[in-house]
């Protein structure tokens, strides 16, 4: 059926009618491809940061426990003092995940914004406080330990022993920084799988084992500090939950990406509703 108004307009205006339809079309069109290429920009970002941090946080912290000798002072101190330069290889590689974690968080923020705001920036806010806690803790730690094993001049005030012993205690201290830092990166994957599974974009399965890694590392956190005896176990737990579940969202990123057109709708709806 042929619509009143166009029997009523002259030839030229419609052709001024169908050229503005078209041009609409190819704008739209024009936009759909533009949100195509910054998502999967975006989602390769997100997967490379993902995969950095998978290569340099074991390759860090295994140099840090490489020195460590466990209940041993005098060979702790000995042994970081023979290997100065690994141990500060291994400092810059922490540092250098401190700055992935606070980047991964904002591209993180930006891809999950339109699922829920508040949700997306509560899980950003807690990886940046992950990061800050590591940064503040293991920096600290690392270069305390580095002091008390150089003997500096103002540390002549305690015997070689007792500063030896310093640099064991910065070490085990460490590892309950990582306790706390992990409870804060814990909240950040269960709130991620819990927006990836309402996203509709990404699979629920990546969103159910995100989250699952999530409770692994609040099991972690959570027992240790309960009870100590426990960290081989919950270790493993955390191993077997948490290593399937970000790895395969990181491999989703990169390779699949994100389904386009339901992330434009859901950015439509959030638009909408201001939430």
């Amino acid at each position: 059926m042929t619509n009143t108004t166009d029997r009523t307009r002259t030839p030229d205006q419609q052709g001024d009618h169908m050229s503005t339809m078209t041009t609409s079309t190819t704008n739209t069109t024009d936009e759909r491809a533009s949100v195509r290429r910054r998502l999967r920009r975006l989602t390769l970002l997100a997967g490379m940061l993902y995969l950095a941090i998978f290569v340099v946080y074991p390759l860090s912290t295994g140099i840090r426990s490489s020195l460590v000798v466990t209940g041993d002072a005098a060979a702790t101190a000995e042994s970081i003092r023979a290997s100065e330069g690994l141990f500060r290889l291994g400092m810059a590689g922490e540092a250098t995940i401190f700055i992935i974690e606070i980047a991964l968080a904002a591209v993180l923020y930006v891809l999950f914004r339109p699922v829920s705001r508040a949700g997306s920036f509560g899980a950003a806010l807690a990886r940046v406080a992950e990061g800050v806690v590591m940064a503040a803790g293991n920096l600290f730690t690392s270069i305390a330990t580095l002091v008390a094993v150089g003997g500096a001049g103002y540390l002549t005030v305690f015997s070689a022993e007792q500063r030896e012993a310093l640099a064991l205690f910065f070490q085990d201290t460490n590892d309950y920084i990582v306790l706390v830092w992990g409870l804060f990166f814990a909240l950040s994957l269960v709130l991620t799988g819990w927006l990836a599974f309402r996203s509709g974009f990404v699979p629920k399965l990546v969103g159910l084992l995100l989250a699952a890694a999530g409770f692994g590392y609040f099991a972690q956190s959570f027992g240790v500090l309960l009870s100590p005896d426990l960290a081989g176990a919950l270790e493993i737990v955390v191993i077997a939950l948490a290593v399937p579940g970000e790895l395969i969202f990181a491999l989703w990123l990169l390779f699949k990406g994100v389904d386009v057109d339901k992330w434009i709708g859901s950015a439509h709806r959030a638009s909408r509703t201001h939430l």
